[in-house]
């Protein structure tokens, strides 16, 4: 079916969700009752009036209600982003359990054919979902503070400039600090301990991309898995690498060669590995990715507050408008 089949000339009503709310919605509620999006969000999103059409504040207002509806969208995305990447965790772990291993066999325990491609696809989908949550998260951010933080604007969702500006000090623009100064401090202080973690969760983040990034491009087959049996009851645990590229072909070589350094298999593993399993690190991260939208909820909520009776903000409806994108693509010609 094409556009012009349909009776665009008859249409006389729209169906469609509600825009207005007078209470949060079920996926909100739900959300914030099984812990799958922190206290912070759900405050902001009752602050906002439930993101319902016409309600949003005087800053985020404008005669094309163009800045309060993506704010909603965006705030959407983080809570959305959340509960998938929750759901994906619960999936993956469910999968990985019927994952063959000849410990599997040996004991009579139940494993199935495939279960190894739907964990990397759970995996994968993890991955996306919780980085997703953070470039959502830095499209409100960037609402709220247009143009004080290099290179982020509205419309673009790249928490990567986030984590730029968190990597440098803090430095205001003179001896009086603004209120967007001040709040900008505020939540530089309490996301920048979380995203640049001491030892042992350092660079937690941008191996995260990383593996977001490989797993976008060239699919979910890259992640390989390294198989070691626990002291005592022998149980397999599944490890991946904290390296790009893990080609454990190097260290093959035909009968008679030998490498010319050769690594004992402990030093080589702690070396080259993640030191918890991969169920393990990947609650971990959903965690940590909860904390950091935790603390930066609590911190937009102030602002929001402070901000709600400002005039509009014309900073931010412009980076919205010049990141709007239109393309000349219509149909496919061979499709009916």
């Amino acid at each position: 079916m094409k556009l012009d089949g349909c009776d665009l000339e008859g249409i006389d009503a729209v169906s469609t969700a509600p825009f207005q709310h007078n209470a949060p919605e079920e996926e909100w509620l739900n959300a914030a009752k099984d812990g799958a999006i922190p206290p912070g969000l759900y405050d902001l999103y009752q602050r906002a009036n439930f993101l319902s059409f016409g309600a949003g504040p005087r800053f985020l207002s404008d005669e094309e209600n163009l800045l309060f509806s993506y704010f909603g969208l965006v705030l959407r995305s983080v809570q959305e982003s959340l509960v998938d990447g929750r759901d994906q965790i619960e999936l993956f772990a469910a999968a990985h359990e019927l994952v063959y291993d000849p410990i599997k066999q040996l004991r009579g325990e139940r494993w199935e054919k495939g279960a190894d491609k739907k964990e990397r696809r759970h995996f994968r989908d993890l991955l996306i979902a919780l980085h997703t949550a953070l470039d959502a998260l830095s499209d409100v951010i960037a609402i709220f503070f247009p143009g004080y933080i290099q290179g982020l604007e509205v419309g673009r969702a790249q928490f990567s400039k986030i984590e730029a500006w968190l990597n440098l000090p803090f430095l205001s623009s003179g001896l009086i600090v603004t209120p967007s100064e001040f709040y900008l401090k505020k939540l530089h202080d309490s996301v920048e301990p979380l995203v640049n973690a001491p030892r042992p969760e350092a660079d937690w983040l941008p191996m995260m991309r990383l593996f977001r990034n490989k797993a976008a491009h060239l699919g979910q087959p890259l992640f390989r898995q390294v198989g070691l049996h626990r002291k005592g009851d022998g149980k397999l645990f599944a490890f991946i690498p904290r390296q790009w590229p893990y080609l454990w072909e190097k260290l093959i070589k035909p009968a008679g060669q030998q490498l010319s350094k050769p690594v004992p298999f402990p030093e080589l593993f702690r070396e080259t590995l993640i030191h918890q399993d991969i169920v393990t690190y990947c609650i971990g991260l959903s965690s940590k990715v909860q904390t950091v939208i935790a603390a930066a909820s609590i911190v937009l909520n102030e602002t929001y507050d402070r901000f709600k009776d400002l005039p509009g903000n014309q900073a931010a409806l412009l980076q919205l408008k010049s990141n709007f994108k239109k393309y000349d693509f219509e149909n496919w010609v061979d499709a009916q």
